[in-house]
């Protein structure tokens, strides 16, 4: 029988350009002010490229922390490695493909597992 990893996909169109999405999402220290669950954040090293951050999140009274490696092409994409924090895997990425000056359509997809089922229970929802 053979393990299903859990998933999170997800395609949107809005009404702001490729960079200024590119811009909000790896805005990393913003991110307690827009995201639920997130309590900190700091970058940890940046270059042009690539950046390694970590976010610390909070649910049902459990708080962790993760890293990330992610490589950026401006305004085009940003793609996610897990470096240290509660999954077995975390893998993913944020795609912008402008549609015009004023609009973009912006695709997210996520694999992860969780290292234990009751941060999974806590945090699943979060994911």
């Amino acid at each position: 029988m053979e393990i299903v990893m859990p998933q999170i996909s997800r395609t949107a169109l809005v009404p702001y350009s490729a960079e200024q999405m590119y811009q909000l999402v790896n805005d990393v220290q913003s991110y307690p002010q827009f995201l639920p669950g997130c309590t900190g954040s700091r970058i940890l090293e940046s270059t042009p490229g690539q950046m390694t951050a970590a976010v610390d999140v909070s649910k049902a009274g459990i708080s962790k922390t993760f890293t990330t490696r992610n490589q950026l092409t401006s305004n085009q994409s940003i793609l996610m490695n897990l470096v240290d924090g509660p999954f077995k895997k975390l893998i993913g990425g944020w795609k912008f493909t402008p549609l015009s000056q004023e609009a973009c359509r912006i695709e997210f997809h996520l694999d992860f597992e969780f290292t234990n089922k009751l941060i999974e229970l806590a945090f699943g929802r979060v994911f």
